[in-house]
């Protein structure tokens, strides 16, 4: 029986904020004014429960304009916690069950995220970790999103010879609770505003536009997950409000600056500025998630024209088309810009560019000459002076780089040289950045 009233039907979303300025461990876990205070023990019994695999886990806190450099980071997330529906996980398909998310009411910590890291050693069919570092002061500050937020910080030591698959998804667990703990503070308090998401109705001579998401996965290391499942290359569609609540969670950890933490799906950049456009000079008409770096020719050719397929299916005028990672992921980018272009949709593109240190070398590992407006997240090659820092979280050492990373030899409190590719999410080809390049 079809019910009108149905939350799926209007996809509406409360999200109510709770401005956090500071984090104190304390007696006890609650949100005092603006002062979030942790009991150290809960939060480590929370992170810690019924994980065997977790040989240790630390917490540490670090603010912006700290001499703190954090290292190993994995993830970040925003706490969140579900008011409405009753009992509906904040991150629904690892804390409870893959029901549809972005309805009813959720609580964010908003200033406030929690950083997992910790050295995974070993490798799955050739994966493992990278390096990934975030500064709390200097210049690398500004170009990592959590630079700017109160971080806490968890740090996580595996038993030995755990797969690193399964160390992974145990620390994605972990924090994952400790995050929806943080954020059920407000269960009782009144938030500082409360933000309605919803697609309502708009103009239909507006542009219809489409934002399509390849999100990375490769081997059982790498992925991102929908509702707790890995990414497939045949097109999802995707309300916008199931991004920003909680439905994405990153499993990505390879080159640093291309991560797209699971803080910013929460806060996914350009789903809130077509939010924001939605009824004023476009028409948002949904999320397509897909496969970046689908291993074969034929799949990134049938994943385009099934990304070209369904935009069309949904009327779209224009689409927004981002991508996750690097390598041969361009070429995904690229054949669903073609595919889609050749459906009569027009198209923008966000990237990143791999253009030597000076910018003297070719930008873009492939293009087609549908690609016709592109926006720069940055060069990923640029090299950046690091300040040395008074205080290290994550680790004692760096994670073996490339030949190019000399700097991974240091002891990685001191000033380092390094390539911008090394700072956390710093060129994610979202925009959430604070870096472009020019023409000139």
């Amino acid at each position: 029986m079809n019910d009108a009233r149905s939350p799926l039907r209007s996809m509406s979303l409360a999200l109510a904020s709770y401005p956090v300025r500071d984090v104190v461990f304390g007696e006890r876990t609650r949100l005092a004014g603006t002062t979030l205070e942790i009991e150290r023990a809960a939060l480590l019994g929370v992170a810690g429960a019924g994980a065997s695999v977790l040989a240790s886990v630390e917490v540490d806190l670090a603010r912006p304009g700290a001499r703190t450099r954090i290292i190993h980071v994995i993830d970040a997330l925003e706490p969140r916690w579900k008011q409405a529906p009753a009992g509906a996980p904040a991150f629904p398909g690892f804390l409870g069950p893959a029901e549809v998310t972005g309805t009813g009411r959720t609580h964010r910590l908003d200033g406030v995220a929690v950083l997992t890291t910790g050295n995974i050693p070993g490798a799955e069919g050739s994966q493992g970790l990278k390096e990934a570092i975030v500064d709390m002061t200097g210049p690398a500050a500004e170009l990592t999103p959590v630079g700017r937020l109160v971080n806490v910080v968890l740090r996580f030591e595996v038993a030995p010879g755990i797969p690193v698959p399964e160390a992974l998804h145990a620390i994605r667990l972990a924090g994952l609770r400790v995050a929806t703990w943080l954020a059920e503070t407000t269960r009782t308090l009144a938030p500082a505003s409360v933000e309605t998401l919803t697609l309502g109705p708009a103009d239909p001579a507006l542009p219809r536009v489409v934002y399509i998401a390849p999100m990375m996965r490769e081997g059982a290391v790498h992925t991102t997950f929908i509702y707790g499942m890995p990414v497939e290359s045949l097109p999802l569609v995707l309300h916008p409000n199931e991004v920003l609540d909680g439905g994405v969670v990153t499993a990505d950890y390879w080159i640093a600056c291309h991560r797209i933490p699971t803080y910013l799906y929460q806060n996914e950049p350009v789903v809130r500025a077509l939010y924001a456009r939605h009824g004023r000079d476009v028409n948002f008409v949904a999320v397509l998630a897909c496969r970046s770096l689908v291993t074969s020719e034929p799949e990134k050719r049938r994943q385009a024209a099934q990304v070209a397929k369904v935009a069309a299916m949904l009327g779209a005028d224009g689409a927004v088309i981002t991508m996750s990672n690097g390598g041969h992921a361009y070429a995904d980018q690229m054949l669903i810009c073609q595919a889609v272009e050749r459906a009569g949709i027009k198209t923008v593109l966000g990237v990143d560019e791999y253009s030597d240190t000076d910018g003297s070398d070719v930008p873009l590992v492939i293009y087609v000459p549908e690609a016709e407006a592109i926006v720069s997240c940055g060069n990923q090659e640029v090299l950046i002076d690091l300040p040395p820092m008074e205080r290290l979280l994550g680790g004692e050492r760096f994670v073996a780089g490339n030949l190019q990373e000399k700097a991974f030899t240091q002891h990685p409190a001191e000033a380092l040289t390094v390539a911008i590719r090394q700072l956390y999410a710093a060129t994610a080809q979202v925009g959430a950045g604070r870096l472009t390049s020019r023409a000139f």
